[in-house]
C-alpha cells in the first residue's frame, strides 16, 4: 500500500508538470507565431529584424500603382516596413485621415496643398503620378466640344454645367484653365461638386450635367461605355503633378528614417513597373476593380505617368495657380511644407548600392530638373 501511494504521488506530480509544460508552450508558441508575422530575415546575417508597422492610404486608381507594386513585390518588407493598406474614395477623405492620425502616409492628389494652406502641419516627401484627368461627355454631345486644345478654346464652355470632385487634381487644373480662358467661375459656368468620379459619370450619363471632370481609370472606363474625352488636363499643363506623398510633419521629424525607407520602396517599385509594364497591370488590377483591358489602356495610353519624385517645382507652380484663382487664400509658404531631402536621401542610397544600374542615375537627373 505504501509503494502504491508513493507511485500515485509521483504520477500526479508528472501529470501536473506535463500540464504546466503544455500551457507554457501554448502561451509562448502563440506569442512566437504573432511576432513572426512582424519580422523578416536579414539576407546577409540570417538574423530577425522587427518590421516597422505603417498605415498607408491609397485611392483605387492606377495612379497609385507604385504603392500596389511595392506591397505585392515585397519592396516595403525589404525596407523593413510592415505596410497595411487603407482605401479611400477621394483625396479629402484620405488627407483628413492623415491629420486624424489614422493613416501614417498617403498619396491624395493635391489636397495636401489645400490643407497646408489652411494651417495643417503636413509635409510632402514624394510623388506617385501626374496628368491623369480629363473632361468627359456623352457621344451625342461630343461635337459641341471639338478642338478644346488651348485655353482660349474653353470659352465654348460658357453657360455649361460641369460636374467635378472638388480638390481633385483635375478639378484644380480645370478651374484654372477656365480662368485662363477669361471665364468667371461664379457667373459664366456652373460647377457641380460631387463626392467621387463614379457619381460624376452617372450625372453625365443621366444628362444632369453637360460634362464631367474625372481621372484615370474612370476616363478610360467611360470611353469603353461610349463616352468621349474632349479635354485632357495634361494637354494644357504638360507633365503636371497629381498625387503627392504626404505625412504629418511631427511624424516625419520623429520617424524620418521610416519615410526614407518608404520612398526607397517606391523608387524600387517604379523601376519594376518600367521593366514589367504588362505584369504591373495584373498587380494594379488587384486593387483597381475595372476590366483588365481598360486598366491596361489607362496605364499605357500616355495620358498619365507614374513617378515617386516630389516635383517641388511643379508643386510651387500649382500652389501659385490656386492662389491666383482664389481657390485658396493663404499666407502660408508651401516651401516650408515640402521636404525633398527625404526622397533625395532614398535615391542617393540606391545609387550608391547599385552603381552599375543606369535607372537610378537617370532619376538623379530627373530630380535635378524637377526639384532644384
Amino acid at each position: 500500500m505504501v509503494i502504491k501511494k508513493e507511485y500515485t504521488y509521483i504520477i500526479a506530480a508528472v501529470v501536473i508538470i506535463a500540464i504546466a509544460a503544455v500551457a507554457f508552450y501554448a502561451f509562448t508558441g502563440s506569442s512566437t507565431t504573432t511576432s513572426a508575422t512582424k519580422t523578416t530575415a536579414a539576407a546577409s546575417s540570417g538574423t530577425q529584424t522587427q518590421l516597422k508597422s505603417l498605415n498607408v492610404g491609397y485611392l483605387p486608381n492606377n495612379g497609385h500603382a507604385l504603392i500596389f507594386i511595392a506591397k505585392e513585390k515585397g519592396y516595403f518588407e525589404k525596407e523593413g516596413l510592415d505596410v497595411n493598406l487603407l482605401q479611400f474614395q477621394n483625396s479629402a477623405e484620405g488627407t483628413n485621415a492623415i491629420i486624424a492620425k489614422k493613416v501614417d502616409v498617403g498619396g491624395f492628389g493635391l489636397t495636401p496643398l489645400i490643407f497646408v494652406s489652411k494651417g495643417a502641419n503636413e509635409t510632402i516627401i514624394g510623388g506617385l503620378d501626374g496628368d491623369a484627368a480629363g473632361l468627359v461627355v456623352t457621344a451625342d454631345k461630343a461635337d459641341q466640344y471639338k478642338n478644346l486644345t488651348t485655353f482660349k478654346d474653353l470659352v465654348a464652355l460658357k453657360g455649361k454645367t460641369i460636374a467635378t470632385v472638388r480638390a481633385s487634381t483635375g478639378d484644380i487644373h480645370f478651374r484654372d484653365a477656365l480662368t485662363q480662358a477669361g471665364l468667371d467661375l461664379t457667373k459664366d459656368i456652373t460647377i457641380q461638386e460631387l463626392a467621387n468620379p463614379q457619381l460624376v459619370l452617372d450625372a453625365v450619363k443621366a444628362g444632369k450635367v453637360d460634362a464631367g471632370l474625372v481621372w484615370t481609370p474612370y476616363m478610360e472606363q467611360a470611353q469603353s461605355q461610349g463616352f468621349k474625352v474632349v479635354l485632357y488636363t495634361g494637354d494644357l499643363y504638360p507633365h503636371h503633378p497629381c498625387c503627392r506623398i504626404a505625412v504629418l510633419t511631427d511624424n516625419l521629424n520623429t520617424n524620418r528614417d521610416t519615410y526614407v525607407k518608404f520612398d526607397r520602396a517606391l523608387i524600387e517599385s517604379y523601376k519594376w513597373l518600367k521593366e514589367n509594364p504588362d505584369a504591373s497591370v495584373d498587380i494594379v488590377g488587384k486593387y483597381v476593380p475595372v476590366n483588365r483591358s481598360i486598366l491596361q489602356d489607362a496605364m499605357t495610353n500616355g495620358k498619365t505617368y507614374n513617378s515617386p519624385d516630389p516635383n517641388k517645382n511643379g508643386i510651387d507652380k500649382i500652389y501659385t495657380m490656386m492662389k491666383n484663382m482664389n481657390y485658396i487664400n493663404t499666407t502660408v509658404n508651401i516651401d516650408d511644407h515640402v521636404d525633398t531631402s527625404v526622397y533625395k536621401q532614398a535615391l542617393d542610397e540606391l545609387v550608391r548600392e547599385n552603381p552599375s544600374d543606369s535607372f537610378y542615375a537617370q532619376q538623379e537627373t530627373v530630380y535635378q530638373t524637377l526639384d532644384t
